[in-house]
Formats: C-alpha cells, sequence, structure tokens
C-alpha cells in the first residue's frame, strides 16, 4: 500500500483574487500618487523655471530617471515584502537570504526602471534633436513618468513570480546594456567586445558593471524560484526530481559569475575578468545541453525548440570563426539574445510542465531548496542521507564550480594569447 501523503500546500504561483487583488491595485495607485509628487517636487525644484532638454545633464530623462529609481527601490522593497511574507516561497528561506533577495531585487527593479527611462528619453533626443521644454511641459512629463513607473514596480513586486522575475532579469539586462551603448565614452567600443563598455570610468562603464552585477544576483534568487518551481509543479510519485538540484547550482555559478564579471572590469585584470566570463558561458551552456536530458518531463516542443537553440549557437560561432563574417561583439550579442530567450523559455515551461504540476509539495519540501537552511531541512527528514553521502553530494558540487571555472580560466588565458 503506497503511504498517503500530507495535504499539499497551496500552489507556488497563485493569483489574487477579491479583496487582495483590490488591495495590491490600490497600493499600486497610492504608489503612484507618491512618485507623482515627488516627482513634481524635484521637478520645480530642480529646473527652477529653465527649459531643458529630453537627455543629458538637468534633463527631463536624466531627473524623471534618478527620482524614479529612488523612489522605486523603496516602493518595490515595501510591496515584494508586504505581499510575499506569507508565501511559501518567503517562509522556506532564511532570514538573511530574505533580506539579501529583497535588497537584490528591490535594486534591481529601481535600476531597470531608471535604465529604460534614460534609454528611451535618449532615443527621443535623438528623434527631436535641440527639442527644448518649457517648464510646465517639462513638469509634466517628469511627474507623468515617475508616477507610471512607480505604478509598474508596486505591481511587479506584489505580484512577483517565476516567470516575471525571469522578464525582469531579461528586461533589465536590455535596459542596462543598452543606456551603456548609447551613452559610451568610445563611440568604437562595438569594434573590440561588450566587455569595452565597462572599461573606464565613465559613467556608462559604471552602469554596464552595475547591471551584470546585479544581473548574477538576480540569478542567484532565480535559482530558488526555478527549484521551488520544479519540485511543487510535479509529483513525487509521478517525477524524478533528482535533476532538480543539479539544474539549481549551475544556475547558481552563472549567477555568481555573472557578479564577477562585474565587479572585476577587463582592464583590471583581462584573466580574471574573462575567467569569469567564460565561467558564465559554460554554465549557461551546460545548463542548456542538461536540461533536457535531467528533467525529462518537460514538453517534446520545448526539447525540439533546445535543440534548434543549440544549433543556431553553433551557426552563430560558424559565422564568427572561420567564416569570419561579423566580428567578436556581435558573436556576443547574437549569444546572449539566444541564451537568454531559451532560459525564458525554459523558466516558463518549467512553471507549468506535468500533468500532476496540481499540487504543491509540503512546506518542509520546499524549504529545502532554501540556500542558507537546506542543511536543517534535510536534517529534519524522516529520512536524512549519512553524513558520508552529504559530504558527498556537497564535493560534486564544489567540483562541478571548480571544473566550470577551471574551464573559464583556461579558455580566458588561450584567449589572451
Amino acid at each position: 500500500m503506497t503511504p498517503s501523503r500530507a495535504d499539499p500546500e497551496p500552489p507556488v504561483e497563485d493569483e489574487r483574487t477579491g479583496n487582495g487583488r483590490s488591495e495590491v491595485e490600490s497600493g499600486a495607485l497610492i504608489a503612484a500618487a507618491v512618485g507623482a509628487l515627488a516627482g513634481l517636487l524635484a521637478a520645480v525644484i530642480v529646473f527652477g523655471g529653465r527649459a531643458v532638454g529630453l537627455a543629458g545633464e538637468n534633463s527631463v530623462g536624466g531627473l524623471s530617471a534618478q527620482i524614479a529609481g529612488l523612489i522605486g527601490l523603496l516602493v518595490f522593497g515595501w510591496s515584494y515584502v508586504r505581499f510575499t511574507r506569507h508565501s511559501p516561497r518567503w517562509r522556506s528561506r532564511a532570514r538573511i537570504r530574505r533580506i539579501l533577495d529583497t535588497i537584490g531585487l528591490s535594486v534591481t527593479g529601481a535600476a531597470m526602471a531608471g535604465l529604460l527611462i534614460s534609454s528611451v528619453y535618449a532615443v527621443f533626443q535623438l528623434a527631436f534633436r535641440e527639442l527644448l521644454l518649457d517648464p510646465f511641459a517639462a513638469t509634466l512629463f517628469v511627474t507623468l513618468t515617475v508616477a507610471a513607473s512607480t505604478f509598474a514596480l508596486f505591481l511587479l513586486a506584489a505580484e512577483i513570480t517565476t516567470t516575471r522575475l525571469a522578464s525582469l532579469l531579461g528586461l533589465f539586462l536590455a535596459a542596462g546594456v543598452f543606456s551603456s551603448m548609447l551613452t559610451a565614452a568610445d563611440p568604437r567600443w562595438w569594434q573590440a567586445n561588450f566587455s569595452a563598455l565597462g572599461m573606464g570610468d565613465a559613467t556608462s562603464a559604471y552602469a554596464f558593471n552595475l547591471t551584470i552585477l546585479l544581473a548574477g544576483l538576480v540569478m542567484t534568487t532565480l535559482a530558488d524560484y526555478l527549484t521551488l518551481d520544479l519540485r511543487s509543479r510535479r509529483s513525487a510519485a509521478g517525477s524524478d526530481l533528482r535533476g532538480v538540484p543539479l539544474v539549481r547550482i549551475i544556475i547558481i555559478i552563472v549567477g555568481v559569475a555573472l557578479i564577477g564579471v562585474g565587479l572585476v572590469p577587463v582592464d583590471v585584470s583581462f584573466v580574471v575578468h574573462n575567467t569569469f566570463a567564460t565561467s558564465a558561458v559554460v554554465g549557461f551552456v551546460a545548463l542548456i545541453v542538461l536540461v533536457p536530458l535531467v528533467l525529462k518531463d518537460l514538453p517534446r516542443s520545448f526539447v525540439v525548440t533546445t535543440t534548434v537553440f543549440v544549433l543556431a549557437i553553433g551557426g552563430a560561432v560558424l559565422l564568427w570563426y572561420p567564416i569570419g563574417y561579423y566580428n567578436l561583439t556581435a558573436l556576443e550579442l547574437v549569444a546572449v539574445l539566444i541564451v537568454f530567450a531559451w532560459f525564458v523559455l525554459f523558466v516558463r515551461n518549467a512553471s507549468v510542465v506535468a500533468p500532476a504540476a496540481d499540487a504543491a509539495v509540503p512546506l518542509a519540501e520546499a524549504a529545502s531548496v532554501a540556500i542558507v537552511g537546506a542543511g536543517a531541512t534535510e536534517a529534519a527528514s524522516p529520512h536524512p542521507l549519512p553524513d558520508a553521502a552529504r559530504g558527498g553530494r556537497a564535493a560534486g558540487w564544489v567540483a562541478l564550480g571548480g571544473l566550470i571555472g577551471v574551464v573559464g580560466f583556461a579558455i580566458g588565458r588561450l584567449g589572451r594569447r
């Protein structure tokens, strides 16, 4: 006789209805009003009755980005804690992880808003050259821009899910890189590679490096979100969960590698930067190759799509070398677009896959995916692993991370030659 399972927890990604949804919408409107008031006051004080441009120093775009980022940071953090603290995700994490996740996601959301606003207004300035807005119009633009961004950030934080977090990551990366490209101190940076955007002391370089660093931090958070989805969307009796920890650890390695890329620009240390960068690439390639192999119940259409993506990456590499159709920067751009498009598709498929996905795992099992609390949860399990097995598994994860790092270091050294 098969022992009966405990009553499942509610699904991980729930959609709020009724009073809960009304509270979120009301809170978003209040946040938008606060943002509008902050933008209005800032514009009146900073512009001082002068006509200003759309982008650049003391401009509509610059002030909007700064105020939206500052207010958005506070609003995102408050909304995230307020509407997430009762969820299984929140309760399954140790306190330090909750703090780090809240800070990391809040900074990322605020930075994404600021970078997007800066980029959009920079494009508008190129379209409307030498345009100056009168004080009333400039103040109105700032007020509406900050209000809209604050409203969107509140809703995003209140209803954060794995798929939305992945979308936030992709949007943030696109906004940060695009903003750095538009404001790069060296207009010929593209003749080298993408790492050239992070060189020097220009504001664009700091923005690029911060973008990569925060993207890595979000990846580590996303690893926990995705792992909990993969566990909760499959019944223990019908699906093999042994590949889930492997997927999680690879995503964390990629996140740590991206953090290293942002912390060590190429002009600070070529070898260290290339080691981290190549480790991230190797980690992503390993993820793309291993996911269909270790997660057997993914949709066949996704597996076929993964094969197409792998072939596309191979074709992109061949166009760079030996064909020589484009340079390294173009290859990096194409590869990043392909990889992150695949990653978003993977997250979406992982969230809805498996017919038995409606029953979530018990909270005790969900807690086992927390980075800090994993050891304690495992020890409390009715069938804890022997010390030797736990040590062997930990050594395996360390070895995997070390292997990716060694490969990255070796390729980085070869690239320098």
